[in-house]
This record gives C-alpha cells, structure tokens and sequence, in this order.
C-alpha cells in the first residue's frame, strides 16, 4: 500500500504541474487511480512503464490530462519541457535514417524532438463513398476539367482559402490551373511525370497557355456584349 501511495502522490504531483491553475485533472486521476483495487492499480503501473516488446506495446497505457480548446486550461512547451526534466524524459533524440537514394544509413547530427502523437486516417474506406475516377477520358466541354467516370477529387473554395492563408501559392496553381483545365500544360506535365518521374511547374507556366473556363467565360462576356481581356491575360 505504501507504494501504492507513492505512486499515486508521484503521478499527481507531476499532473499538477502542467498548469498549477487547474485541479481539475488532478481530481479527475486521482478519483481513477483511488477507484482501482490492488491488483488493478499494480496492471496498470505495469502497462504505463514503455514497452520492451511489441506484445507489451499493443496493451500500452499513457496518463490523460484534459486541456479543451478555449478553457481556462493553458499548456505551454517551456513548461512541458521543465515537466520532462523533471522525470527524467527527453524528447530529443539523434535519429539513425536511411537514405532513399543510396541506402546508406546515417545518424542525424542535430537530435531532433521525438513524440507520440494520434494520427486520424485521412482516407475514404467505403466503396460507395470512394471517388477514385474510373477512367481519364472524360472532360466538360466548358471547363476542360474531368466530368462523369473521370471526375476525382475536387477543391472547394473554403479549402483554397486555407492553402492561401499558408502561401501554397505553387500548389494552387497545380490545383486550380495545371489540374483544373489547362489541356497542354497538363499534358506537358503528364509526359515529365512519364519521362523523368517529376515535373517543373516553372516549365509548364512557360508555355503560356491557359485554362478552358477562363477563355470559356470570356466568350460568355462577349456574347452578353462585355468586351475583356481574360482570354489575353488569364492563366
């Protein structure tokens, strides 16, 4: 029982540094922990030390500290980093890589931050959800973009704002002019992939062409009798 208790003040007094204005999740593991019995409280501590085997990695168990958004709850990396100390963690490490080209496996020189993280699947795994393009054969005649069996993916305007907002300016532009219906430019970019397993974006802008739905809208402009030049200087 007595190491039970030290245990348990151990994990407590740790929990209670991570924001010394918040009892909260303090309260909340030590209503756990206190909830356990004696052979419960001893699996545990045994499923919280780090795995030496994958059999032990599979039944892991890590301490929750609950930190909503916009409560009064506030985390700060200076403050974690003091915690770690504290325990005698550190979360950088040198890392042994391999190179993709030739092989040869190396140490970093700079040790770098290693930590678990929840990583979500970003994938669709419904058949009747998926919208993989049966084939790249189809295009609307307006737009020059993929219709019908050869629609995919698309890119709504909410999605683009956000790419603006972290400067993907040259991913934009593969999005919206290379992919989104610049029939030579994408060719031209279909026969780099082929050829050399890359393609240079500076390349295809050289070219100078531009997509359907700009030349399309011109034309709509001029039949309504609003002369314009997006024909000239669109992309």
């Amino acid at each position: 029982m007595g190491n039970r208790k030290k245990a348990t003040d151990y994990i407590l007094k740790h929990i209670a540094m991570f924001d010394p204005n918040d009892t909260s999740n303090v309260q909340l593991t030590k209503n756990f922990l206190e909830g356990l019995s004696d052979e419960q409280f001893e699996d545990y501590m045994r499923r919280l030390r780090k795995p030496q085997t994958g059999e032990e990695d599979q039944g892991r168990e890590t301490l929750t500290y609950y930190a909503p958004n916009l409560s009064k709850i506030k985390l700060e990396v200076k403050r974690n980093l003091e915690i770690a100390k504290a325990i005698g963690h550190n979360f950088f490490e040198r890392l042994w890589l391999t190179d993709p080209q030739t092989g040869e496996v190396y140490l970093t020189t700079q040790a770098h931050m290693v930590v678990d993280l929840p990583i979500r699947r970003q994938a669709q795994l419904l058949i009747k959800k998926s919208s993989i393009p049966a084939n790249n054969n189809t295009v609307d005649e307006l737009s020059g973009q993929p219709t019908g069996e050869s629609k995919g993916g698309k890119l709504s305007f909410p999605e683009l704002q956000a790419q603006v907002a972290q400067q993907l300016d040259n991913t934009i532009l593969e999005e919206i002019k290379i992919r989104g219906g610049d029939e030579i430019a994408y060719q031209e970019f279909e026969r780099q992939m082929i050829d050399t397993g890359s393609a240079s974006l500076e390349q295809l802008l050289r070219l100078g062409t531009k997509v359907k739905s700009t030349e399309t809208l011109s034309k709509l402009f001029k039949g309504m009798h609003f002369d314009n030049n997006l024909a000239d200087n669109g992309r």
